[in-house]
């Protein structure tokens, strides 16, 4: 009977190191991105206008002096991240400029901005480089689908 205990109790243990492994397993897995439907013509023009009309705004407000030129760098850096996402479905917002650089060609417009935009954003001082990153900005805007 002790035996028939011990054996029930070592499959119970087994059972639970191997539930453990397989929810481990599929936690960890790599995800498929969901990538929503193609963005229609109309659309894209407007997204297009809407994000080019914000990064302008930006610009503005860090030649007015209204917000700073790292802010300024850190909001282009964001419309650029969104305006990808909503256009493909990539979560850009939240990849970081490796994670951008390590997905191929087709974000190396997105990275080469963000690449421009880090020096401003995390840099020991602020920098002078909004005219050109915003000039980036809008290209990848203008020409991303």
């Amino acid at each position: 009977r002790s035996i028939l205990a011990e054996c029930g109790l070592a499959l119970g243990i087994f059972a639970l190191v191997a539930a453990w492994y397989a929810w481990v397993w599929w936690s960890t897995r790599e995800r498929r991105a969901v990538v929503p439907p193609r963005v229609t013509t109309d659309r894209l023009t407007r997204l297009r206008a809407d994000y080019t009309r914000q990064i302008d705004l930006v610009l503005q407000r860090a030649a007015a002096g209204e917000i700073t030129q790292r802010r300024a760098h850190q909001q282009l850096s964001v419309l650029v991240r969104h305006f990808v996402e909503e256009v493909s479905g990539i979560r850009a917002p939240t990849m970081t400029l490796t994670e951008l650089n390590a997905r191929g060609p087709r974000l190396t417009p997105v990275s080469e901005v963000v690449g421009t935009l880090y020096p401003g954003e995390f840099g020991p001082r602020e920098s002078a480089t909004l005219a050109g990153a915003g000039d980036v900005a809008k290209r990848v805007v203008a020409r991303w689908s």
